[in-house]
């Protein structure tokens, strides 16, 4: 699990009928540590406790990207809504899956790890340098591309200051932020990066 001070990030997209859509941009200020720089990445470096460990989940990534999600479509920033039973893949039924690969590195050339058919806000990031694809898909597909970005996640995670797999521990004496939004308000530079 990520936990405060953490610097982790995972490849994302979005896919309709096998075309991957724009890399989501953030919509707000960052005040969680959970963010893109519009790279294809979810960076996860948690400002307080409610956006790490078992709290850093991919419902918080979606309200920072402005993505609305339910179980069987989602809605855009832009307003395009894709949805199971409206929206079809060359007349075929769709459902809406995400795809997990555990290492992004690699998810080219393998299956995901696991596909998820629904409760994806509350979905972890489980580890450094994952990939997920959330995809309308015709039903019962399991031919899901992951994130053009991660072929590139090692190298783009060190653009932003992160590292490819270290993290950074907890600095001894210190403990993060939990609720006060006073001194989450003071850890939100990082949001810069």
């Amino acid at each position: 699990d990520t936990s405060a001070y953490d610097h982790w990030h995972a490849s994302f997209a979005t896919n309709v009928c096998g075309k991957e859509q724009a890399a989501p941009q953030d919509v707000q200020e960052d005040i969680l540590g959970i963010h893109t720089h519009g790279d294809g990445l979810a960076h996860i470096h948690p400002f307080s406790l409610r956006a790490s460990g078992e709290r850093a989940t991919l419902g918080k990534f979606f309200d920072q990207v402005g993505l609305v999600v339910t179980d069987d479509g989602f809605k855009g920033p832009d307003g395009k809504v894709f949805k199971a039973g409206e929206t079809t893949c060359g007349g075929k039924e769709t459902e809406l899956v995400l795809a997990h690969w555990s290492d992004a590195t690699t998810a080219a050339s393998n299956e995901p790890t696991k596909i998820i058919r629904g409760d994806f806000r509350s979905v972890r990031f489980s580890e450094n340098l994952g990939a997920y694809t959330l995809a309308l898909v015709p039903k019962g597909s399991t031919d899901i591309a992951p994130p053009s970005a991660s072929a590139d996640i090692e190298t783009l995670g060190a653009e932003d200051g992160g590292t490819s797999g270290d993290t950074a521990p907890t600095p001894e004496g210190t403990t993060p932020a939990e609720t006060d939004p006073a001194a989450e308000a003071s850890t939100t530079t990082a949001a810069t990066d």
